[in-house]
C-alpha cells in the first residue's frame, strides 16, 4: 500500500485492476439495466450521449456495496482519515459515439483544493469502470499532479497534452483527488460506457453537493464505522432521514 499511496501523493489519483469482481461488475450493469426499465424518470440525459443517476441506490439496494466498497476502504481511509464520510454516489453511461462530435472538456470540480500534504485531498472521488477501456472508447482523464499543492495553477497553466486518458478492465477503480483537473473523453466510438462514481468528504467539513438522498438502509442496525461514514449527511439526505 506504501507504493500506492506515494504514487497517489505525488499524481493526486491511483489506478486499482480488478477493484470489483467480475460478478460485482455484472450485478451492477444488470441492476443499472433494471433501473433504467423501472425509473427512466429519474435519469438526466444530458449532453453528448450522456445519462446520469444520482440517486438510483434509491431503488436499488444491490448497488449499496458501491458506495463503501471494502475492496479499496483501506485506500480511501489512508487517504483521507479516519473522518472519511459519504457524500455523493452516481451512475453514468455515455453511449456510442460513431460519429457525432468528441470534446475534453477539462475542469476541476468545485470543491475548493485540500491544504495537508501528502495528500492534498479535501474530497475524494472513485470511479468505477463497469465496461472495458481502451483506445478505442471514452475515458476517463486526467492531469497528474494538477492538485497534488496548496495553490494549484490554473488549468490553462498546465500542458494538457500531459494528460492520462485512463485506460483498464470492467472492474477497476479510480481514487483521484477531487479537485485534479479532469474530464470525460468523449471519443467517436461504437462502445457505451458505463461508470459508477462517488465522493467522499471529511466529517468536519461542509458536503460536496446536495444531489444524492442516501436511503437510512446504509446505516441502520450496522456496525460503528458505517454508522460513522454515514454520519454527515448532506441537506437532502438528513431531511428525509429526519422527517420520514
Amino acid at each position: 500500500m506504501a507504493e500506492q499511496l506515494g504514487f497517489f501523493a505525488k499524481n493526486g489519483y491511483l489506478l486499482i485492476p480488478d477493484a470489483l469482481s467480475m460478478a460485482e461488475v455484472e450485478l451492477a450493469n444488470a441492476t443499472i439495466d433494471q433501473d433504467l426499465d423501472e425509473n427512466e424518470t429519474l435519469w438526466r440525459h444530458r449532453s453528448n450521449g450522456r445519462s446520469q443517476s444520482v440517486n438510483i441506490l434509491l431503488a436499488q439496494p444491490d448497488l449499496d456495496f458501491t458506495m463503501r466498497p471494502t475492496s479499496v476502504l483501506p485506500l480511501m481511509e489512508s487517504i483521507m482519515g479516519p473522518d472519511i464520510c459519504a457524500d455523493e454516489h452516481s451512475v453514468m453511461i455515455r453511449e456510442a459515439n460513431p460519429t457525432g462530435p468528441t470534446e475534453c472538456i477539462w475542469h476541476r470540480d468545485s470543491c475548493g483544493g485540500g491544504t495537508k500534504p501528502p495528500y492534498f485531498t479535501r474530497y475524494l472521488s472513485i470511479v468505477f469502470y463497469l465496461t472495458d477501456v481502451d483506445e478505442t472508447t471514452h475515458t476517463f482523464s486526467v492531469v497528474p499532479g494538477s492538485a497534488q499543492t496548496s495553490q494549484p495553477k490554473g488549468i490553462d497553466e498546465y500542458d494538457l497534452t500531459k494528460a492520462h486518458h485512463i485506460e483498464g478492465n470492467a472492474g477497476t477503480a479510480i481514487l483521484f483527488n477531487a479537485y485534479t483537473i479532469h474530464a470525460g473523453n468523449v471519443r467517436n466510438t461504437t462502445a457505451e460506457r458505463r461508470t459508477i462514481h462517488l465522493y467522499c468528504g471529511h466529517i468536519s467539513d461542509r458536503f460536496v453537493s446536495n444531489f444524492t438522498i442516501f436511503p437510512r438502509r446504509l446505516w441502520e442496525n450496522k456496525d460503528d464505522a458505517t454508522k460513522k461514514y454515514y454520519s454527515r449527511l448532506n441537506p437532502i439526505s438528513r431531511l428525509i432521514a429526519d422527517r420520514f
